[in-house]
């Protein structure tokens, strides 16, 4: 005689909660979700470059005394990096064709990147009211110091350029905007790199001058930026200088 007490078996569920079981049910869901994950992540192509945040430059280079078509002059310079330390420190930089900065670099093969603070960028014309609008940085890469003399147009901005203290050699150095964060003496090795648009210079770190008396790492960090530049509208996603009766 069978108790009524006995308690009922039911096979299905014993079945479903057998380890060996779950271990199944898990190594069927999980590739589901992995499926999930990479169609919500999937890779695609752009023609979109990355926006980066870089530190902003601009390369003094000398004029051909002999030319009446080339005088000293200074761009603005974004394509630039060190690419070495041993046995020389080295940087790379990016030259647009066309330019006199390009021209002024291949011929005298040497030049003075000077790394700007934010300050070049707030600058305005003496007695102009308002709130500053970059007319520095847009007068030393919206224009062509083939049409206009930027020596005189940054002194009038209050940016009178400078010598740097002689350092010996018997090598004449352009000159250079005042209140810089860094000054690196740049000469060329061996030749230009055709990349296109660009010519690609390497270059060795002949001296590099500065004025911060105590520098910390931090201070790094407050040299002028393509973002704070994008931010205050004076240049555009692209890189280039917005002038200033565009409105965009």
């Amino acid at each position: 005689m069978i108790s009524q007490d006995r308690p009922h078996v039911y096979p299905a569920r014993a079945c479903l909660t057998a380890p060996s079981q779950k271990m199944k049910i898990i190594s069927l869901i999980i590739p589901l979700l992995c499926q999930c994950s990479i169609s919500s992540h999937a890779f695609h192509s752009t023609s979109t470059p990355p926006l980066l945040d870089v530190p902003v430059f601009s390369l003094s280079t000398r004029g051909d005394d002999e030319s009446t078509y080339s005088r000293s002059t200074m761009n603005i310079l974004t394509y630039a990096s060190p690419i070495s330390v041993k046995p020389h420190r080295m940087w790379s930089i990016s030259l647009y064709k066309g330019t006199m900065s390009h021209e002024n670099f291949a011929r005298e093969k040497r030049g003075v990147l000077q790394m700007l603070r934010p300050e070049h960028a707030h600058c305005k014309a003496a007695g102009e009211a308002g709130e500053a609008a970059g007319e520095l940085i847009r007068v030393l890469g919206g224009s062509s110091g083939l049409d206009v003399d930027k020596r005189a147009a940054c002194a009038e901005l209050g940016y009178a350029w400078e010598r740097l203290p002689e350092e010996g050699g018997g090598v004449e150095w352009p000159y250079v905007l005042p209140s810089c964060f860094y000054y690196l003496k740049l000469e060329l090795v061996g030749d230009l790199i055709d990349c296109g648009s660009h010519e690609v210079a390497l270059c060795k770190v002949v001296s590099m001058i500065t004025d911060v008396v105590v520098q910390y790492p931090e201070e790094e960090m407050d040299s002028l930026s393509t973002q704070k530049l994008r931010e205050m509208s004076v240049i555009s996603e692209l890189g280039r200088v917005i002038p200033l009766d565009t409105g965009i």
